[in-house]
């Protein structure tokens, strides 16, 4: 049952398949490229959930990994966040799997100037994004291989 839902959650969280999502470019240096799914964003509780994704210029460490899509929680008014949950992506775009954060307990304060930083402040305002329609063709463009 659990990796039925976790399949479930790999087709839905896919960043390119759904063209009712609203991508934005909401950083950028020259290892990664970083984007927020403004019509991920829902406010509960004081809180908000989104949907972020990120784009590397090489695969992550010894892995096959090259691209993530991470659901997080901010607490806008406490600047803080904390990582809910991961999607793994290939060199190709294809889903590796999704599977819960390990560090989904832990709040962490993002770094002045960071772009997690930059996620957060887009995710609580809005404010800072360009408009992308997908994800991983933009940040090809801009990290080419």
């Amino acid at each position: 049952m659990r990796m039925l839902m976790a399949a479930a959650l790999a087709v839905t969280m896919l960043p390119a398949a759904a063209s009712a999502q609203s991508w934005a470019r909401v950083g950028s240096n020259d290892q990664m490229t970083a984007y927020v799914d403004g019509s991920s964003l829902r406010v509960a509780g004081g809180k908000t959930t989104a949907l972020t994704f990120s784009g590397y210029a090489k695969a992550l460490g010894d892995t096959p990994v090259w691209f993530t899509a991470v659901k997080v929680e901010y607490n806008c008014s406490a600047n803080s966040f904390r990582t809910l949950e991961y999607t793994y992506y290939d060199k190709s775009g294809n889903s590796l799997g999704t599977e819960a954060s390990y560090t989904i307990n832990e709040i962490r304060t993002p770094n002045p100037g960071s772009i997690d930083e930059t996620m957060m402040r887009y995710s609580c305002t809005k404010a800072g994004g360009t408009p992308v329609s997908d994800p991983f063709a933009d940040t090809r463009a801009r990290l080419p291989r």
